[in-house]
């Protein structure tokens, strides 16, 4: 079994309020972002909740998908690849993504997941052009050291460069939403009907 796993515990403190909430085209950009993974062609999608979960959850209603709440999200997002582990007993590898990345879509979710299985290298990464980011795919043998990280998976990346095959991404993609412009901004390339 092949599980999805997006990561949406974090604070925004950034932002100044929960940012995954925020509108981005029609919806909030949570909910747009796990429909996006949800439809790759997964065997399950789990979220790991955090800050404001109540709300959070409930911009997901309807979606096929589980969810896990990360009390200790303030700690870092180690706390949330912890508990993420945690609520994967049966996967036999897991794509980690984040869901603050709003030109990541269907498409490439797939292309991570289609090469993970086509490939079944131990472990599949991302780079944009040359920035290494999420989402990666980790067979279940690194989940024990993702379960001792304390910030993002770079560490056990580089550690295992030897077993990774890197899917190349159009650099435009990698935009993350962290503060106020950098939602106005990705707002602005938002073309209709995307």
């Amino acid at each position: 079994m092949i599980s999805a796993v997006v990561l949406a515990a974090g604070a925004s403190t950034r932002m100044g309020t929960q940012k995954l909430l925020l509108t981005f085209g029609d919806e909030p950009l949570i909910r747009r972002a796990v429909k996006q993974v949800a439809a790759a062609g997964f065997d399950d999608v789990l979220v790991v909740l955090g800050s404001e979960h109540e709300a959070t959850l409930a911009a997901l209603e309807g979606l096929n998908i589980r969810h896990a709440i990360n009390l200790a999200f303030a700690s870092g997002m180690g706390s949330s690849f912890r508990t993420a582990v945690e609520h994967l007993p049966d996967s036999d590898a897991a794509m980690f993504a984040l869901a603050d990345q709003p030109f990541v879509t269907t498409n490439e979710y797939r292309t991570v997941l289609d090469t993970y299985r086509e490939h079944r290298t131990p472990i599949v990464s991302v780079r944009y052009g040359e920035v290494m980011a999420p989402p990666h795919v980790f067979e279940r043998a690194y989940f024990p050291e993702l379960a001792q990280l304390q910030h993002g998976a770079r560490s056990v990346l580089q550690r295992h460069a030897e077993h990774t095959m890197v899917v190349r991404l159009p650099a435009d993609l990698l935009v993350d939403i962290d503060t106020p412009e950098d939602y106005e901004l990705a707002k602005s390339r938002l073309s209709p009907g995307r």
